[in-house]
């Protein structure tokens, strides 16, 4: 039981977040808000609570003797479930909650505890990839059948862009099972992530694994006042997050607007993570419109490096753009605060912040790099390219948009689709129709003596599309990716997504709240056949006609800004 004094107890998520959401949440002057997903938002929570319980349904069939927590119970039940179900040795707790671990301030609920000698250690079910190729690296894995069985897999290592967030959650579990007794020892400060990539083990198909991941080992660098750049492991990274953020909480718990009132230890920073927070309102109010962490939102600096220029007296978006970061007096006093980054990188994240506040202070939403003409891509037959995928990574939407010239009356929106559950011989077909018809146009072109561009925004168009030789074979040679190319020839203000660049010529989606995760509820909505089945389907269709047709609009706009590849001003 929690008494007065006791430290306020942080959840496995808190130590990833920002500590300022922290802040609010404890502060009694900050008004307590519920998170209110979008529809979008809300479609990643239900694929991810789906994916969770395919994993436990496996799971459950391999092992009859695991335990599984029923979600129903209230707390304290499933403490007491999780606590007997380990008692008695279960192979696997799914679902479990862990005692609070009140000196440490934590609660939480792992996944999955995955019984071994001497103990339990933690896992956790993740609706992303987990692992990548490398032809030099391998990785520790399990299997289904043997989780608490580490094997080498080869050529892979694990995918970087959730590592750390992820390390972070295990860590907070770790020290969890550490303060109840139920973790084997310092010798196994490891734990695992199951998600969706697969791996092959023992020559058999590919299947889903338990990617583990040492915590104690030092990977990461990070910031030290007295030694410049230390690095330490995922378990320190956390004891440090985790650490402050209760000091946060303690000291918020405590401003109660009274003369004697603390000082908090944060105060809000414009975050990557801001949007979606239920806080995001609040804290862009505390800190202004014109606060530079607020308004640059692409390039973003880190907490550190915004606080030490607004130490500096660089706080809003005209001071920063009138900085100039290679000049010695300045960048001298700067870089010893930011040290966890190597000089480099200090100044290229700094210079590209401010030629963020110069753009926004301009009112330039992008400009050419140079004043060398831009060259709009151009093709006599232009086909735009877009493809949709479900929950299981299958493609079961080939966008094409085909027009030949600039005669915009005349493009025809070709999709090829299914909304049928797919398996591996399903998804090969409709890719290989498409590539047929990608190859018919090509044939057409060349008989005719004319030239072809496949369009595509980002390059998950061609890479998600790798897996079947057809396609790669059919899009070789004249494929070109949109995005890098503006990127490339444009200093761009803001998000270079195509929904922000595409309305930047006036042009709108035919869906409300356009999204790839929205895309991937909506088929399933329309696989389920139901009163909403026809709506779902249609809106697969729109969404995607909007996406192909978005890419047409910013060449057309463009052409029409840089006639014959004239430069900028």
């Amino acid at each position: 039981m929690t008494v007065a004094g006791d430290p306020p107890v942080l959840d496995g998520y808190a130590a990833k977040q920002c500590p300022v959401r922290v802040h609010n949440k404890f502060s009694p002057l900050v008004l307590t808000l519920k998170e209110v997903p979008s529809e979008e938002q809300q479609a990643v929570i239900d694929a991810g609570n789906a994916f969770e319980a395919e994993i436990f349904a496996d799971l459950l069939k391999i092992h009859p003797t695991a335990v599984l927590v029923d979600p129903r119970l209230g707390k304290y039940e499933a403490i007491a479930t999780t606590l007997a179900a380990a008692e008695s040795g279960a192979p696997l707790v799914l679902g479990g909650t862990l005692p609070d671990d009140v000196e440490g301030g934590r609660s939480g609920k792992p996944d999955i505890l995955i019984k071994v000698d001497g103990g339990y250690l933690p896992a956790d079910v993740k609706h992303h990839k987990t692992v990548e190729v490398a032809k030099r690296k391998a990785m520790r894995v399990s299997s289904f059948a043997n989780p608490g069985i580490l094997l080498d897999a080869e050529r892979s290592t694990t995918t970087s862009e959730y590592y750390y967030n992820d390390c972070l959650q295990l860590a907070h579990y770790t020290r969890m099972l550490q303060a109840c007794g139920l973790h084997p020892g310092d010798e196994s400060l490891i734990g695992a992530i199951l998600g969706k990539s697969l791996v092959t083990l023992a020559g058999v198909d590919p299947e889903r694994v338990f990617v583990w991941h040492d915590l104690a080992a030092p990977v990461r660098n990070t910031f030290s006042r007295s030694r410049g750049k230390v690095r330490r492991s995922l378990l320190e990274c956390y004891d440090h997050e985790h650490d402050f953020r209760v000091q946060v909480a303690t000291t918020a718990r405590r401003i109660t607007g009274s003369g004697d009132d603390p000082e908090p230890l944060v105060v809000p920073i414009g975050y990557k993570d801001c949007p979606g927070c239920p806080y995001e309102q609040w804290c862009a109010e505390q800190m202004g419109p014109d606060d530079a962490s607020v308004a640059i939102t692409r390039g973003r600096l880190d907490t550190r490096e915004w606080r030490t220029l607004r130490r500096m007296g660089f706080r809003t978006v005209d001071a920063l753009a009138d900085l100039e970061p290679e000049e010695p007096a300045f960048f001298d006093e700067y870089y010893p605060e930011v040290t966890h980054l190597s000089r480099t990188q200090a100044l290229r994240r700094l210079s590209g912040a401010v030629q963020q506040a110069q753009l926004i202070r301009d009112g330039i939403d992008f400009d050419p790099k140079t004043d060398s003409q831009v060259d709009v891509p151009r093709a006599d037959i232009e086909v735009d390219f877009d493809i949709e995928w479900d929950n299981s990574n299958r493609i079961y939407q080939w966008g094409l948009r085909v027009r030949e010239g600039q005669d915009e009356e005349a493009a025809r929106y070709e999709p090829i689709i299914s909304f049928d559950e797919l398996d591996d011989d399903a998804e090969l077909a409709l890719a290989e129709k498409a590539a047929a018809r990608i190859m018919e146009l090509r044939a057409q072109a060349e008989k005719a003596g004319k030239t072809m561009a496949v369009y595509h925004w980002h390059h998950v168009e061609v890479s998600n599309t790798r897996k079947f030789d057809c396609l790669t074979a059919a899009l070789d040679g004249i494929t070109l990716d949109l995005l890098s190319w503006f990127a490339r020839t444009f200093r761009v203000q803001g998000s270079a997504g195509i929904k922000t660049i595409a309305q930047l010529f006036g042009f709108n989606w035919a869906v409300d709240e356009p999204g790839g995760r929205l895309s991937m509820l909506k088929i399933e909505v329309a696989r389920a056949g139901g009163p909403d089945a026809d709506e779902a389907k249609q809106w697969c269709l729109s969404y995607n006609e909007s996406d192909v047709a978005a890419q047409a609009a910013i060449r057309d706009g463009l052409r029409a800004m840089f006639p014959d590849g004239e430069g900028g001003d």
